[in-house]
């Protein structure tokens, strides 16, 4: 039996094994340095994935502010607070706390609100209310049915009934009463007034009863509305009749 023999390798010359060292350590340099750089590179300096393009709903806002378009997406809630804060000068406006306040209380009394808010917001909204009733003397309770981007002119002596129906773009000034024409009626849901859409009510205003004010009607100062009001149309007070002495002789004449 004849024995077989593996053949002898060959080594590379003197100047491939100088060759291939160097690439070696070539290698293990690069790969030295690539762990080196990746172990002691900070978070922020790490190489970021490239941003995701915007798209239509939040071109529109900046970056730091699409958290709340997500949020208004979620919950369109927050754009009716969004219109109020507007329509009323910012959030640290009375009317914008007042209208607020009951928004939030009938949002988390409804079945809108996630179950988690309900307590929380609706404990928050009543004590906003507490606040602009005693504080702001605005009386606007959660059962209203309230329009959009309502508008508190100015506070104080204002009184909503609970089944009150106020319309969109309406204007509230100081001392408007919107309720019952006696204290004794049985179905109040139906003896309360009905203010349309853009309906403006002047200081002192007072609309009771089972009226219906009309899209867009204008109501004067201290006038009181029993009767319903036409859209487009107004229900002013009288003009005061001025009674004295004669303007122009009590008038100093120049000489």
């Amino acid at each position: 039996m004849s024995a077989h023999f593996a053949p002898t390798p060959t080594l590379p010359s003197r100047k491939g094994r100088v060759d291939v060292i160097a690439e070696l350590a070539d290698l293990r340099q690069g790969a030295t340095a690539v762990t080196r750089s990746n172990a002691f590179r900070p978070p922020w300096d790490a190489p970021q994935p490239e941003p995701a393009q915007p798209t239509s709903c939040d071109a529109r806002v900046p970056a730091e502010r699409r958290w709340v378009e997500w949020l208004a997406r979620r919950h369109p809630i927050v754009d009716i607070l969004r219109e109020d804060r507007q329509r009323n000068d910012g959030i640290s406006s009375p009317g914008f706390q007042a209208v607020a306040s009951q928004r939030l209380a009938r949002w988390a009394a409804s079945g809108e609100a996630p179950r988690w808010a309900r307590g929380p917001v609706g404990r928050a909204a009543r004590a906003g209310q507490w606040v602009a009733r005693s504080v702001y003397g605005i009386e606007i309770p959660a059962e209203v049915s309230l329009g959009r981007r309502i508008r508190v002119a100015h506070q104080g002596g204002i009184v909503v009934h609970r089944d009150a129906v106020i319309g969109d773009d309406v204007t509230l000034r100081q001392n408007v009463t919107i309720g019952l024409h006696r204290d004794d009626v049985d179905d109040q849901a139906h003896n309360v007034p009905t203010i349309g859409d853009g309906v403006s009510l002047g200081a002192g205003a007072v609309v009771v009863g089972p009226v219906a004010v009309g899209a867009g009607a204008r109501v004067g100062a201290n006038a009181v509305v029993t009767e319903d009001v036409p859209a487009g149309g107004k229900a002013v007070l009288p003009k005061g009749v001025v009674s004295g002495p004669d303007r122009l002789a009590a008038t100093p004449r120049a000489s």
